[in-house]
Parts: structure tokens; sequence; C-alpha cells
């Protein structure tokens, strides 16, 4: 899932949905204060599965880390996780050019390059997955990560560390009007899309991975 920004009552459709975890790529809230932030994360820790997350662009620095700690979720921002044979990688928020927007302490905004060099740093740490799996926010720049006015806004680095490790599958969100399955050869890009209009995917790891949809 991603891209909830705070409207906890949509998770109501998920509610009876097998599944082993919960990957949750950004945009759980929605600028929001803690007090406002807090009952949207427990909803979520209500659904009763392991959750992995990373922060988007809406998930302010100054809040969140602490909250999603507080209802064990395991934060996925520049950090590697191993679940059985799963191995996930993940980075949160967005890039940005401006110096103004970089400097914002509260915003989890980063320069283009830091992403691939982030994720080269780490997926060393789980390089001896069966599964490889990168979770961000923002989308790899030119797959699912179009615009309405037709421009591609996705991450450049990103794009070339998914070329050159091929991980199994990537997953990310941002981009609502975008939603859907790509390829960037062996790997397998979901935008898992916006989960306030009730857009999410489930997605089945075994020999083949197989991506099914929920949609409104």
């Amino acid at each position: 899932m991603a891209d909830l920004h705070d409207r906890a009552e949509m998770l109501n459709r998920v509610n009876d949905i097998q599944a082993d975890l919960i990957a949750f790529c950004g945009d759980l809230h929605n600028g929001s204060s803690a007090a406002e932030a807090r009952p949207v994360a427990k909803a979520l820790a209500g659904l009763d599965l392991p959750v992995l997350i990373v922060p988007g662009n809406m998930d302010h620095r100054n809040v969140v880390p602490e909250i999603w700690k507080s209802f064990g979720f395991r934060m996925m921002h520049c950090a590697s996780f191993q679940f059985g044979k799963y191995g996930f990688l993940g980075m949160g928020g967005m890039t940005v050019k401006s110096p103004q927007k970089l400097a914002d302490s509260a915003r989890y905004y980063h320069e283009d390059g830091d992403v691939y060099r982030t994720l080269t740093k780490i997926c060393k740490e789980i390089s001896g997955s069966e599964f490889q799996i990168v979770m961000v926010h923002q989308p790899p720049r030119n797959f699912r990560d179009k615009i309405y006015s037709g421009e591609h806004t996705g991450c450049i680095s990103l794009h070339r560390f998914i070329e050159e490790f091929q991980p199994d599958l990537a997953l990310c969100g941002h981009i609502h009007e975008d939603w859907g399955e790509d390829h960037i050869g062996r790997t397998i890009v979901v935008n898992v899309g916006e989960m306030r209009r009730g857009y999410a995917a489930l997605i089945e790891l075994n020999d083949e991975i197989k991506v099914q949809w929920m949609e409104p």
C-alpha cells in the first residue's frame, strides 16, 4: 500500500485479506501533526500484520519516527530487513533540486543521487536472500511516474540502481495517477496506487511473482 494520506477508514477494505506482511510505500499521513497522525498509525497497526514502511514526502521527519516505532512498524528508510527468504531494502522521501527544500529538516527530501548511493551501500546486507525487494516512495524515472501533464517525474538514480542490481521487485507509490505494473529488465516495478482512493496491490512471491489489484 501507499498514499493513504490519513484516510484511516479506507483500511477497512483490507481487513479480511490474508497476507504475511504489509509493505507501505509512504504518505501514510498528510503533513499531519502527531495528534492527527497517531490514530491513523493505530488503525494500520490494527490490521495485526508486520508493517514495513518508508516515509513519503507528506510524512514529516519530526513526527513519524517515534509514532511508527511505538506501534511496532519497521522503519525502512535507508535500511534493510530480512523476512525469511525475502530481503527488503528501503529508502523513503522524494528527490528535490531546490536548496531551500533540501534544507527543510521536517521533510524527507534528498538529492537524486543519494538514492543510488544509499541503496548500493546497503544492498549487500540482503545479498544472500532468495528474493530481493526494494521499497521506495518515488518511482524510478520513466516507469509508473507519469503525472497528468505527461511529464515523467521519477528518480533517475533509482532507475540506475534497479537497472544495475536487478532486484526481483520494486515497490513504490507517490504518483497517484500512474499506478500499475512495469519492468526494468527482470525487475517488476509496481506502483501500488493511492490507498486514499482504494487502490492497493496483493503480491504473491513464490516461483513467480503475481500481482493482484484492489481498485475502488
